[in-house]
């Protein structure tokens, strides 16, 4: 982020990236150019870094899940699709939808206990851009909210705290959501150190 914020708009590589199967790397890539049209269409008229680093950290985090997801999902996003049997790109092969959130889940689940360890912001803001994966890609289903709030409940996380998040992220109601984002900072005993 404090790339972006000195405008150095720099996309790092894994020098593995070249081994990877072609529909994961459009799915990368896509997720990756979202963050950056994100910062660039920023709604703030000055870029503060505090507003900045949470507007990243939890709108572009989610809108970059949902919009790569979406452009895997295509036109069955209007059919409507089987979670089971909807493939998503990985690195070199195909896993469920079902897949990709439950391992998501599970990730988000580590590393919350890694941030009830360490009690950092840096591990915080970890653990929350798994939590906007989950939101991203079930903002794709009728039952979105059932599905993080099932996600919540067993992270043990203060669900309707994360469900106005949500909600907000919809509605791209970032002045209210960056407000909410303190809140949430304040209730997990996290600061903003600049």
């Amino acid at each position: 982020i404090t790339e972006l914020y000195t405008g150095h708009y720099i996309l790092h590589l894994s020098e593995k990236f070249d081994i990877y199967r072609g529909a994961y790397v459009d799915y990368v890539l896509w997720h990756e150019f979202t963050h950056l049209y994100d910062f660039l269409e920023q709604p703030f008229a000055y870029k503060i870094l505090r507003k900045l680093y949470n507007y990243m950290n939890t709108y572009s985090e989610y809108h970059a899940s949902r919009r790569a997801l979406g452009m895997v999902l295509g036109d069955r996003l209007d059919k409507g699709f089987d979670p089971e049997k909807c493939v998503i790109p990985q690195p070199f092969k195909d896993i469920s939808m079902r897949k990709l959130v439950d391992d998501t889940l599970h990730k988000a689940e580590l590393s919350l206990r890694y941030y009830e360890q360490e009690r950092s912001q840096q591990a915080f803001h970890v653990y929350l851009r798994f939590i906007m994966y989950l939101m991203g890609y079930a903002s794709h289903f009728q039952n979105a909210e059932n599905i993080i709030s099932y996600c919540l409940d067993y992270l043990k996380t203060d669900r309707e705290a994360y469900l106005k998040l949500y909600r907000m992220m919809q509605e791209k109601d970032f002045f209210h959501l960056l407000a909410h984002m303190d809140v949430i900072h304040e209730q997990e005993g996290v600061f903003f150190v600049s």
